[in-house]
């Protein structure tokens, strides 16, 4: 684990940096210029970054979506989450994350969406949206789109005709 980093808050003074650090984990500037266009829309409900002595090394935001047919309440999609390739795969991303979902569930968040590797997800208690008759309305992407919802929440009631489709902000259709 990178040792002695902490996670908090981004500040307006960070986005340069959090925008190096999604250039060097995606290995293009599709997900910065994501995120810089969700910042100039106040499109981000949430967002945490990771560092290290002042210096910046992972980031995730979760900004809002919605649904058709319609659900009340706040309903959020987890993305990007970014970290700097030499912090990769010493926790930092899984505390990001973790962060962040404590942060959606103290507000009441209804449903909180991913877009991911599906072994990778569900171990933060994301399952697959189909389970809840749900569907992303980019694309087909099977188990790697996934859902969690409040515990007593039910979506078992909807009529097989009607299977929700979940949007991201329009700005995520932009990235390449």
């Amino acid at each position: 684990m990178t040792l002695g980093h902490v996670i908090r808050k981004v500040k307006t003074e960070d986005r340069d940096a959090v925008s190096a650090v999604l250039t060097s984990a995606f290995e293009s500037d599709g997900e910065a210029r994501l995120v810089q266009n969700l910042w100039e829309q106040h499109a981000i409900r949430f967002e945490r970054l990771a560092e290290v002595s002042g210096v910046i090394i992972g980031y995730c935001a979760f900004s809002a979506v919605t649904c058709k047919p319609d659900l009340d309440g706040l309903l959020l999609g987890l993305g990007p989450l970014a970290v700097a390739p030499e912090h990769q795969n010493q926790g930092v991303g899984g505390e990001l994350v973790k962060e962040g979902l404590k942060l959606c569930r103290e507000n009441n968040a209804r449903l909180i969406a991913v877009l991911g590797d599906p072994d990778y997800y569900a171990r933060f208690g994301f399952e697959p949206a189909s389970k809840k008759k749900m569907t992303w309305a980019g694309f087909d992407a099977g188990d790697a789109f996934r859902i969690i919802t409040n515990a007593d929440e039910k979506f078992d009631d909807v009529n097989p005709d009607d299977i929700r489709t979940i949007h991201y902000h329009p700005a995520f259709n932009d990235v390449s």
